[in-house]
């Protein structure tokens, strides 16, 4: 077996630009809808059939458990015997088109549960199996830290916990993947449950102000992210309206990702425990709550409210684009709530965002961006379920110029996202199928104009963030409490491998 040493580790080797694309109006995508849009069918023919079957049999005993049953006419007798055939026929047909209509449902339950597996397995497995092309970058000064960086910290997440037991081991030789002990997994479950309460009982409403941003022409979905960059700096949530004429307008709507409070990295348990972390902002942990156990209810709502203002309609088209966590709330928003019952909403374009569980609604055309080092993807356990109207693009980008850095690392960040797009446009053809490129195409027309966009604040409740604070000062004292663990970060990770060398 070849080993990779300290000594002979190889030259730090660029990264191409490499893309994997999965789900869209695939062959056997197509079948399975065909086969579910089948068993929809039967399930309403096996509700006719029960309703012909009640009928039959309130005639059957209309006729029958009375004295006009005892009628020696000749026809009588036969009347009842074909009144039950047909209810004996009505039954058994009921019965054999729900029974079909059930094993379709979970045949194709099964399926997708089976693929999303096999897809988070092999995507561990082939991120893991890159680590001899990472290592030299790790170890020699002139290696590409930030992608060493941001390697580590996605492989981290991919493992999870149960492969805590693997990851200690390859740590003992190679630190760059030593995981930290953060305590997350010895937080009493009452805390958290207290956290999403108290994320359900506050109250988010719209600022009174907001700002304009200047009309910028968007051909791309890559220029439309760039022109909605400043979103994050000036608000939280942007809304751009285009009528058309004799069609009903469209509003495109642009999420940006989690708000991180300031100081934050100064900020040690002892600050947390005394309350000094400021959660009042719109897109800040409350945000993250409301996104992750409310189905983005409060947002949804002040968008809604903010829609109105612009003199939207019911029934007008959305478009719905969201980064990391702002890509969450747009899943969430296409999956249902106040926005998908009032208007129709036709695209959501995510980027560097959490999977959300569950097929993709019917008649929404989702489509996922996100980078192969960027571990915020799979936070929450992987990709939702393919289909014919959702495709997930997995990208690897190499950038020379990036730092390592960030919470999340620089493949996370938004510009670099927009560029790995930008490359994937001027190399679709190379990259995408034929249904896959479609997909693309249409949203990028549903993007395409001249418009102007406003951008929108959002305030949380005094109440709610007060009572968070003391939740998260409550949970900062707690893990204050438990015995220090040993462990060093990527950073230092990385300073330890070159001073090894």
């Amino acid at each position: 077996m070849y080993v990779i040493t300290e000594d002979h580790y190889g030259d730090p080797a660029p990264r191409g630009f490499s893309v994997q694309a999965h789900g869209g109006p695939t062959e056997l995508n197509l079948v399975l809808e065909s086969l579910l849009l089948a068993a929809q069918g039967l399930t309403a023919a096996e509700a006719i059939v029960e309703e012909q079957r009640s009928t039959l049999g309130g005639l059957s005993v209309e006729l029958f458990g009375s004295a006009a049953g005892l009628a020696l006419h000749p026809r009588i007798p036969l009347l009842a015997a074909q009144l039950g055939i047909s209810l004996a026929e009505a039954s058994v047909g009921a019965w054999t088109m729900g029974e079909t209509a059930r094993a379709v449902r979970i045949a194709q339950e099964r399926y997708r549960d089976t693929e999303s597996l096999l897809m988070s397995s092999f995507g561990t497995v082939r991120h893991l199996a890159q680590f001899p092309q990472i290592y030299p970058h790790l170890v020699d000064p002139q290696g590409d830290k930030a992608l060493a960086d941001a390697w580590g910290r996605t492989a981290l997440v991919s493992l999870g916990q149960g492969s805590q037991l693997l990851l200690s081991l390859l740590a003992r030789k190679h630190p760059v993947l030593r995981a930290t002990e953060d305590g997350a997994g010895l937080v009493t479950q009452s805390l958290l449950e207290k956290a999403r309460r108290i994320s359900r009982e506050s109250t988010q409403t719209l600022a009174p102000q907001t700002h304009r941003l200047p009309a910028t022409p968007v051909e791309r979905l890559s220029e439309h992210l760039q022109a909605h960059s400043e979103v994050a700096e000036l608000g939280d949530f942007s809304i751009s309206s285009r009528p058309r004429p004799g069609e009903r307008a469209r509003h495109v709507i642009h999420i940006p990702g989690l708000e991180l409070p300031e100081g934050l990295e100064e900020l040690d348990l002892d600050g947390l425990a005394a309350g000094e972390l400021d959660l009042s902002a719109g897109r800040g942990l409350n945000s993250l709550l409301d996104a992750g156990t409310n189905d983005s209810a409060h947002l949804q709502g002040v968008i809604d409210q903010a829609l109105q203002d612009s003199g939207a309609l019911p029934g007008d088209e959305l478009v719905v684009t969201g980064y990391s966590l702002g890509g969450l709330h747009a899943l969430n928003i296409a999956a249902g709530g106040t926005l998908a019952s009032k208007y129709r909403i036709s695209q959501v374009a995510t980027v560097a965002a959490p999977g959300r569980e569950g097929p993709a609604p019917r008649g929404v055309r989702t489509t996922s961006f996100q980078d192969a080092n960027d571990p915020v993807p799979r936070l929450l356990g992987g990709p939702g379920e393919l289909s014919a109207e959702r495709v997930q693009v997995t990208y690897e980008r190499q950038d020379p110029r990036a730092r390592p850095g960030g919470v999340f690392g620089a493949s996370h960040s938004l510009a670099h996202n927009i560029e790995a797009i930008r490359l994937l446009e001027a190399q679709a053809p190379e990259h995408l199928d034929q249904g896959q490129r479609a997909q693309l195409a249409e949203l990028t027309e549903s993007l395409r104009g001249d418009h102007e966009t406003t951008v929108y604040s959002t305030d949380w409740d005094s109440a709610g963030v007060e009572r968070l604070q003391q939740t998260i000062a409550e949970l900062a004292g707690r893990l204050e409490d438990l015995p220090a663990v040993g462990g060093s970060g990527v950073e230092r990770a990385q300073d330890e491998a070159v001073e090894q060398r």
